[in-house]
């Protein structure tokens, strides 16, 4: 078990491997690190409590997919909030998105899109999308369902980014976008 103080992670490192792995195996959900974290803390307590019942970690792996189990349920709230966000809501969100992706740190460019998003400019090693292969990505989030990205063209596939609906959740998106416009995400559209 990893150090629970203050100042670590309260969650095993096996956890997190599992829940990582878990969240590769996802079609059409990319996964922030606090959701994954999160997710990870979750699977953790669960074995824990399974090991004072005297069932091992590795026991349910014939039973039951705890991993992604964990992912799935402590994700669900980013992806349908409880209660639906105003429109000056997402629209403020949109601008944290848009700060945290062209700040210094991320430094993509990006421009205001419809609604609540963002379009961000791919790169040479973005993913090829759209009908060309060319299409920018678009990155919004919405009053009752969280943040998604698709490539910015008519009937693209559309991908959920289980995030948190705050500035640090924005943050945490722009850092997916930056991977995933400098290719080090692979295709995740063709999972």
């Amino acid at each position: 078990m990893t150090d629970t103080a203050a100042d670590g992670p309260a969650y095993s490192a096996e956890a997190y491997a599992a829940v990582e792995k878990a969240a590769r195996s996802q079609r059409g959900t990319l996964y922030a690190p606090s959701v994954l974290e999160q997710a990870a803390k979750l699977l953790t307590d669960l074995w824990a409590t399974s090991e004072r019942h005297g069932v091992t970690a590795a026991e349910w792996e014939w039973s039951a997919d705890l991993a992604s189990g964990a992912l799935d349920v402590v994700a669900r709230p980013y992806e349908r909030p409880k209660t639906e966000r105003t429109a000056e809501e997402t629209l403020t969100l949109a601008r944290h998105l848009r700060e945290a992706l062209t700040s210094d740190e991320i430094g993509l460019s990006a421009k205001p899109g419809p609604r609540a998003s963002v379009i961000v400019e791919r790169s040479a090693d973005t993913p090829r999308g759209g009908f060309h292969g060319d299409a920018n990505l678009i990155v919004g989030i919405s009053s009752n369902v969280g943040w998604d990205i698709a490539f910015n063209q008519n009937g693209a596939p559309l991908l959920s980014i289980a995030a948190p609906a705050s500035p640090a959740g924005a943050s945490q998106v722009a850092e997916i976008v930056r991977a995933l416009v400098h290719g080090e995400l692979g295709n995740p559209f063709r999972r």
